[in-house]
């Protein structure tokens, strides 16, 4: 189990710095399951330097955390 929760979030740290690296991202989301209490409380749009940690520690879900990072564009055409 503590081998997921590092690949997660090794996973997420990575997606995290691609989008506080592209200028077309102006925020960030964070989407997680309807069935976690840790996500409804942590689910939102960020700035890309006030955006929480992923994967969350203290999470309710059994299998661990699944929430994700998703961009918030601020131009969809290149």
């Amino acid at each position: 189990m503590a081998d997921q929760v590092a690949l997660r979030k090794s996973a997420q740290t990575e997606i995290l710095e691609k989008f506080r690296a592209n200028s077309r991202v102006d925020l960030i989301r964070i989407a997680g399951p309807r069935d976690c209490s840790t996500a409804q409380t942590i689910q939102g749009v960020y700035s890309k330097k006030e955006i929480p940690e992923l994967p969350m520690h203290g999470c309710s879900r059994a299998e661990g955390c699944i929430c994700a990072y998703k961009p918030v564009l601020n131009d969809i055409y290149p």
